[in-house]
């Protein structure tokens, strides 16, 4: 396809100036939150559906790869384009409209997670989801991932709360799932979401509110090792307990944490727990907690019942993700999730990899599902180094299904773990898979290249 051809592209747009081609200055377009980074032919910056439509249908007629971008701040690979492909943005696409009788929200999908929440609370009303980056993250891509967040343990994941989609299909058809079509036929939506892009781009996604709920007190336990703080996670959900947030973080985060920004209540060494306990009966959680926490020989026990004060607590899991990319010159990390009951497994597995690795590598994750975050980091970014890392990866994964779990919690397959499928999923289902996708995209133009190896 010549630029010529491309600029037939403007005129259909309702604002023709939304098809970018100089591409200069445009490098976030580019990339996600990995490393990955390839240049597209050209942008779209969709102001519609009506635009989203037009560029699909174009870009069907030329066979030209379409890339469907929230906010890019994926962790897989997920939004990278592929050379001569088209980055269709949906980020303008924002609208929202909160009906507090029904406590539905319908957005588009380029708002951000966060004004859902800001926008729900004003009515009393609150949208659970929460993926660490909701200030950043956009509606549509937490769909695209099927996101979780720190809340999900007890409130579930994006999948449980979206009551309907209008996405468009390759062929520049719009597919109404949910109570967007009366909930008559299939559960196409099911299918939709966590299909990162590669079934239909969303155009708009209805979502079910819930009354805001009380707030508990935050706990926060260290331990002298990892082991003690993941046995502890595992004996409270045993006991069943749920609480709202219950976050696990190892030692050598916990030391990137402190190095990055100075911790009032931990020392490195520590492992930690950070603990939001619910609303209801308070205080029979944390008699429980506590007792949990000293029976595996915790260090450090600090309650804060003013959610205010608790803020100060929560420091060292707000910054570990920021501070552990800090601490070396290339992180790559892995969303792995296990039961509950096998995540000091994983955890003793992790810290032997690290004990014997000339590679710093740890842990840290939302315990309440067991989706732990598995760091592998590099100071060099030599060819030796990340041969090294990606020998880590296959080794950690496996151990992970041996355990009964999954390869992914919230981040997705994208480009990062499509190798490693075979891993977890028979080639018969595979093979069903790949149906699907050949079903709704048979000349493969929709994110092509993500979730399974070209």
């Amino acid at each position: 396809m010549n630029n010529t051809t491309l600029e037939d592209l403007a005129p259909q747009l309702e604002d023709p100036a939304s098809l970018i081609t100089d591409l200069t200055d445009r490098d976030e377009y580019f990339h996600d939150a990995t490393e990955q980074s390839v240049v597209p032919r050209a942008i779209v910056l969709a102001q519609s559906e009506n635009d989203v439509i037009a560029t699909v249908r174009f870009c069907r007629k030329h066979r030209l790869p379409i890339i469907a971008r929230g906010a890019g701040t994926g962790l897989s690979g997920g939004c990278v384009p592929v050379e001569g492909g088209l980055v269709l943005s949906t980020e303008r696409i924002n609208h929202l409209t909160i009906d507090s009788k029904s406590k539905i929200a319908i957005c588009g999908p380029g708002v951000i997670t966060k004004d859902v929440k800001d926008a729900a609370e004003k009515h009393g009303l609150t949208y659970p989801p929460d993926p660490a980056s909701y200030e950043e993250c956009t509606l549509g891509g937490n769909v695209a991932e099927c996101a979780g967040g720190l809340r999900c343990r007890r409130f579930g994941v994006t999948k449980d709360y979206v009551l309907g989609l209008r996405a468009v299909t390759v062929d520049g058809e719009v597919l109404k799932t949910g109570c967007y079509n009366d909930h008559r036929g299939f559960l196409l939506g099911v299918i939709l979401i966590g299909s990162e892009g590669t079934l239909a781009v969303i155009t708009e996604i209805t979502v079910a509110l819930i009354d805001t709920p009380s707030v508990g007190a935050t706990i926060l336990a260290a331990f002298d090792n990892a082991h003690d703080a993941a046995q502890t996670v595992s004996d409270i959900t045993g006991a069943g307990i749920i609480p709202t947030v219950m976050e696990f973080i190892d030692a050598d985060a916990v030391a990137c944490s402190i190095e990055y920004e100075n911790s009032d209540y931990l020392q490195k060494g520590m492992a930690a727990l950070l603990i939001e306990t619910s609303g209801e009966n308070v205080d029979e959680q944390i008699t429980s907690i506590r007792a949990f926490c000293k029976n595996n020989r915790c260090s450090v026990l600090r309650v804060e019942n003013d959610p205010a004060c608790a803020e100060g607590l929560w420091q060292v899991r707000r910054n570990v993700s920021k501070a552990i990319k800090e601490a070396a010159l290339t992180k790559i990390s892995e969303d792995t999730v296990v039961p509950n009951t096998q995540i000091p497994a994983l955890v003793d597995f992790v810290a032997e990899m690290n004990r014997t690795s000339p590679l710093r590598i740890n842990t840290f994750g939302h315990a309440g599902d067991g989706n732990i975050h598995v760091s592998f980091l590099s100071q060099t970014g030599t060819p030796d180094e990340m041969r090294l890392i990606e020998t880590g990866i296959v080794k950690v994964l496996r151990k992970v299904i041996e355990l009964g779990g999954t390869l992914t919690g919230e981040h997705g397959i994208g480009l990062a773990k499509s190798r490693y499928l075979h891993l977890e999923f028979d080639s018969t289902t595979l093979e069903y898979m790949k149906r699907f996708k050949r079903l709704f995209d048979p000349d493969n133009l929709l994110n092509p290249g993500k979730v399974f190896e070209v």
